[in-house]
């Protein structure tokens, strides 16, 4: 169940106790949007605990959180497996250990990036750059 825990700055903290074995938190700002499914993904992707998708209003960025076990799943094997389910291009590893590609839906490219974090698989997608998606995950903890 995802609660409020306090506001600052424009930011909301959310907690996901259950989520991924260990559960998460993290501070989403005002103007972007938390759903928790506890059965699907928009991925299709074999998670347990459905996903937790954080959704900018009124533009193309969102982070998607799954359960991905780093039992026999690597960030690389994750990272392709994303871009297969999404028609992607191949993923590369950036200079910070993410991995990275791109796909196309209806005409329009979007960039993506992966990365694991304990059992945390987080696909992030965006057509205007990663800098607020990034601000956003330096508050996971």
């Amino acid at each position: 169940m995802i609660s409020a825990l306090y506001s600052v700055a424009r930011a909301t903290a959310y907690e996901f106790k259950e989520f991924a074995v260990h559960g998460f938190s993290l501070n989403a700002p005002e103007d972007w949007t938390v759903i928790e499914d506890k059965v699907r993904n928009i991925f299709d992707f074999n998670s347990p605990d459905g996903s937790i998708i954080i959704v900018c209003e009124g533009k193309s960025e969102s982070i998607t959180f799954l359960y991905a076990s780093s039992e026999g799943l690597y960030p690389r094997s994750f990272a392709e497996m994303v871009a297969g389910l999404l028609h992607g291009s191949d993923p590369a590893e950036s200079s910070n250990g993410d991995f990275e590609f791109k796909y196309t839906n209806d005409g329009i490219v979007t960039e993506v990036r992966t990365r694991q974090v304990g059992h945390l698989g987080i696909v992030m997608e965006s057509t205007y750059g990663f800098d607020d998606i990034l601000e956003i995950l330096e508050t996971l903890y």
